[in-house]
């Protein structure tokens, strides 16, 4: 079986993601380089020896994309690769960039990868070591997934301290699709919302407190990440964004009928408590 500790590890994008995948893999590889597009970024990675230097595609024995997911099927198609090179991704869809690793060359071994964790200001200088721990990361096999790169994939995952799924690709695109990418959706439109009704009545902000708070921090993420999630899982969203419609709808309807509104509510509140109780609560960053 290969060993982490004898290979060379090229990760491009070092931001929120690549940032704190750099961290916590330092030391348990066996060389670990990187590129991004911002060169303050890489002397600062380089000072604190998070990477070894910033460059190595041409020597590396795995590339890790990690940057937003529009541009890593861009990049996907454009990046010249060394022959028996293991490529994984760690964006945040799978079926548009597991789509483009199936193109890659026969001698291009490669996996989908999508780790459920992040926070919700984005940027190297927001990376943390911690980030992967006890999250699930999605694995997501391609047309160039062998039993070497599972092996592989499985040893970084375990080396960020994260727990291995493997899922097909169009179904974790659906289910992100709510628990992930839907969840933005409705952040993003309720500041929306709240920014208009600002402008009318300047005391809005002003009442703001907790739930206005905890139902707007996604809002505060980078838009360039929101967009590549938006747009390479857009089908998904538009089918769970019009189910969410007809669950407002029905709550609505439910507002002249106190009764049998308090039954509804109990009953989510029940599912949700005992989601809770099986899952357990993430922090909230």
């Amino acid at each position: 079986m290969v060993d982490l500790k004898d290979l060379h590890i090229h990760i491009i994008g070092l931001g929120l993601m690549g940032g704190s995948l750099a961290m916590t893999l330092q030391g348990k590889v066996g060389c670990l380089t990187a590129h991004d597009t911002r060169n303050e970024v890489l002397q600062t990675a380089i000072h604190k020896g998070l990477i070894n230097a910033s460059d190595g595609l041409e020597q590396a024995d795995v590339v890790i994309l990690a940057i937003p997911s529009d541009k890593i099927v861009a990049l996907i198609q454009s990046l010249q690769l060394p022959s028996g090179v293991m490529v994984m991704d760690i964006g945040s869809t799978k079926t548009a960039i597991c789509d483009a690793l199936d193109g890659l060359a026969p001698n291009i071994e490669s996996v989908g990868g999508h780790p459920m964790c992040g926070l919700a200001e984005n940027g190297f200088e927001n990376a943390i070591p911690t980030l992967y721990q006890g999250a699930r990361f999605v694995l997501c096999e391609t047309l160039g997934t062998t039993e070497r790169v599972r092996s592989i994939a499985e040893q970084i995952v375990s080396a960020c301290g994260a727990k291995a799924l493997w899922m097909d690709r169009q179904q974790h695109d659906y289910l992100t699709g709510l628990t992930s990418h839907l969840p933005h959706l409705l952040s993003f439109a309720l500041m929306r919302l709240a920014m208009q009704v600002s402008d009318e009545d300047e005391a809005l902000f002003q009442l703001a407190a907790g739930g206005f708070d905890g139902a707007t921090r996604l809002a505060r993420t980078n838009a360039t990440m929101i967009r590549g999630m938006f747009t390479t899982n857009a089908e998904n969203i538009r089918q769970l964004a019009k189910r969410l419609r007809e669950q407002l709808d029905l709550l609505e309807m439910l507002f002249d009928d106190s009764d049998n509104l308090t039954t509804e509510l109990q009953r989510i509140v029940e599912a949700r408590r005992n989601y809770s109780m099986s899952y357990g609560e993430r922090p909230i960053a």
